[in-house]
C-alpha cells in the first residue's frame, strides 16, 4: 500500500511542476492568467469507527484553476493594441462563425481593413449610427473611402457697412459640394437698397448651372438683423450631379432671432468666415482607437468619423470558461452566458488604447513553488527507493 501512497505523491508533484512550468513559460504571453494547483488527501477507509484506522493512502490533484488577477498594463505605441483594465473580455469570431473571448488585445487591420487578432479572427464591435447611437454587433471593418456628401446648409459670417451708399454692393462666396463631391462656389451679392436695408441674390458659375435665391435683409438701429426665417437657395446643376440641390442659409435661431452671423455696423464690409456641411469624397488616411474602445477613421477630405465601439463580454464565473489555447476562451454552462457591453459601462472595465495587458505570472512566486515541488518530488522518490529496499530486505529474510 505504501508504494501506491508514494506513487500518488510523485504523480501529484509531477502535475504541480508541469503547472509551474507552464506558468513560467507564459510569463511573457500577453493577457495570460497563471494557474494554481490544489491537492486533497485520499483515505483508505472512511467507513470504520476507529479513530486511528483512517490511514491516508496519498494525495490527488483536487483542482487546477486560473488566477484572474489584473496584469500590468504596458504601453506599446501601436494604436490598434488595446488592454482591458478591470472586468471583461474582447470578443472575436473565426471564419466559421465560432465566438471566442480573450484578454489579449494584440489587434491589427488586415488587407480588407478588418480589425483582427493574431489568429486572423475578426474583432467584434457595435456599429455607431450617424446619430451617435450604437447599432448591431459585427466585425469592425473600416471603409477605405467615403462618398461625397452634398451641401444642404451654409453660413456666412460678415458685416455690411452701414455707411455704404444706396446701390453699393458687396459679395462673399462659400464653397459647397454637389452629390459628386465637386466644388460649387456659391456667391451671395448684397446690395444696399435703403437705410438699414439690403437685398441679396445668389449665383454660381454658369458652367455648373444656375442658382435661384433672392431676398431682403433688414437691420435695426443697432446693426442687428431683425427677426426672420432662414432663406433658401436652390441650385440647378448641369454637371452630372443631382440636378436640384437646396441650401438652407443659417441666419436665425429656431425662435427667429438673428444668430449674429450677419451684422450692419459702420465699418468696412467684410466676410470673416464661411461654413457648410458638405464634403468631397475621401480616401482613408488613418485609424485611431479611444480609451472607450471607439474606433474612428480619418479621410483625405478632412472627415473624422466614429465607426465602431469595441464589444466587451463578461461572465458570472470566469473559472467556468474553457481555455482553447492561443489566449482564447469559450463560453460554457459553468461560466454562464456572455453579457455584452462597452468599456466603462455597468460592470465592465476600461480600455487603454495603444497598450497591452501583460501576463500576471509572478516569477518569484513560481520559482519558490518550483523549489518546494521539486523537494517534495525528490522526497517521494527517496521514499519510493526506501520502500523498495525494505521490501527487498523482507524478501531476503524469508528466503
Amino acid at each position: 500500500m505504501s508504494f501506491y501512497t508514494t506513487l500518488s505523491g510523485i504523480h501529484a508533484f509531477t502535475e504541480q511542476l508541469s503547472t509551474i512550468s507552464n506558468n513560467i513559460s507564459n510569463a511573457e504571453t500577453t493577457g495570460y492568467k497563471s494557474s494554481n494547483i490544489s491537492f486533497a488527501d485520499v483515505l483508505a477507509n472512511t467507513t470504520t469507527t476507529s479513530s486511528t484506522a483512517n490511514v491516508g493512502i496519498g494525495t490527488a490533484v483536487k483542482n487546477i484553476s486560473s488566477n484572474w488577477d489584473q496584469g500590468t498594463i504596458a504601453t506599446t505605441g501601436t494604436t490598434t493594441d488595446m488592454a482591458i483594465s478591470g472586468s471583461g473580455f474582447f470578443v472575436v469570431r473565426d471564419g466559421s462563425g465560432s465566438t471566442y473571448y480573450t484578454r489579449d488585445g494584440s489587434f491589427s487591420f488586415n488587407e480588407s481593413q478588418a480589425l483582427v487578432n493574431d489568429e486572423g479572427y475578426d474583432v467584434e464591435g457595435y456599429a455607431i449610427n450617424d446619430d451617435g447611437t450604437l447599432g448591431t454587433v459585427g466585425s469592425i471593418t473600416i471603409p477605405k473611402s467615403i462618398s461625397a456628401t452634398s451641401t444642404s446648409e451654409i453660413s456666412l459670417t460678415a458685416n455690411l457697412n452701414a455707411s455704404s451708399s444706396v446701390g453699393n454692393t458687396f459679395s462673399g462666396s462659400v464653397v459647397c459640394y454637389d452629390s459628386l463631391g465637386d466644388e460649387v462656389p456659391v456667391t451671395v451679392t448684397f446690395t444696399k437698397t435703403a437705410d438699414n436695408t439690403w437685398s441679396w441674390s445668389a449665383s454660381i458659375d454658369s458652367d455648373q448651372g444656375t442658382a435661384t435665391g433672392t431676398g431682403t435683409l433688414s437691420f435695426d438701429s443697432s446693426g442687428v438683423l431683425t427677426t426672420g426665417t432662414d432663406p433658401t437657395i436652390t441650385l440647378s446643376l448641369t454637371n452630372g450631379a443631382t440636378i436640384t440641390q437646396t441650401l438652407t442659409w443659417d441666419l436665425y435661431s429656431s425662435s427667429g432671432v438673428s444668430d449674429g452671423s450677419l451684422t450692419q455696423y459702420s465699418s468696412t464690409s467684410t466676410l470673416t468666415d464661411t461654413s457648410q456641411n458638405g464634403t468631397a469624397a475621401g480616401q482613408l488616411e488613418s485609424v485611431a482607437t479611444s480609451d472607450s474602445g471607439v474606433v474612428s477613421a480619418t479621410y483625405s477630405n478632412g472627415v473624422t468619423k466614429d465607426l465602431y465601439q469595441v464589444v466587451l463580454a463578461d461572465f458570472s464565473d470566469y473559472s467556468g470558461l474553457q481555455s482553447v489555447g492561443n489566449n482564447l476562451y469559450k463560453e460554457t454552462t459553468a461560466s454562464g452566458t456572455a453579457v455584452l457591453g462597452v468599456a466603462g459601462a455597468n460592470q465592465f472595465g476600461t480600455i487603454a488604447s495603444g497598450s497591452l495587458e501583460q501576463s500576471n505570472v509572478d516569477l518569484a512566486t513560481e520559482m519558490s513553488n518550483m523549489i518546494i515541488a521539486q523537494r517534495a518530488y525528490e522526497s517521494c522518490a527517496k521514499m519510493f527507493t526506501t520502500e523498495s529496499e525494505i521490501l527487498q530486505t523482507t524478501v531476503n529474510m524469508v528466503k
